[in-house]
């Protein structure tokens, strides 16, 4: 049995536009539906610093904006999709388009010290604790 699954391509297509409507219950997991498709993470907190590493299939560096104010780690970047043209008998589109923000809370993050690589489709972050920020050991007498 030959099934030709070109026939769901418009729905598959149209999938995220209607997770992103303002309509009702759709819109209520747009986020989560935008993580699946977009940068799936790994997140760490450890006594000294913390840890992200976040999937970014296809987004070079320079498109990538990271940034923290008041403890709030924020990642962001567009993605657009290349304009094909040509003689097509048959297409399918499947790698989305469109701004994808991830943002983090890191309580007492030193800005001055955070590294920052991509490597093969991964950005990976180490935002050192400020002295601070890192728990201390009370002694009781």
């Amino acid at each position: 049995m030959n099934k030709d699954l070109t026939l769901f391509k418009d729905f598959w297509n149209d999938m995220p536009s209607l997770f992103k409507g303002n309509w009702g219950f759709p819109r209520l997991f747009s986020d989560e539906f935008d993580k699946i498709l977009n940068g799936k993470c790994d997140f760490e907190e450890f006594e000294d610093k913390y840890s992200v590493e976040l999937e970014v299939p296809g987004v070079q560096k320079d498109e990538i904006n990271v940034s923290l104010k008041n403890d709030n780690l924020t990642i962001s970047w567009n993605r657009k999709r290349e304009k094909k043209e040509g003689n097509k008998k048959n297409s399918s589109y499947e790698r989305s388009e469109g701004s994808f923000t991830r943002n983090f809370h890191v309580p007492g993050a030193d800005a001055e010290k955070i590294e920052a690589e991509l490597k093969n489709g991964v950005l990976k972050l180490v935002l050192p604790k400020t002295p601070e920020a890192k728990a201390k050991k009370i002694e009781i007498k």
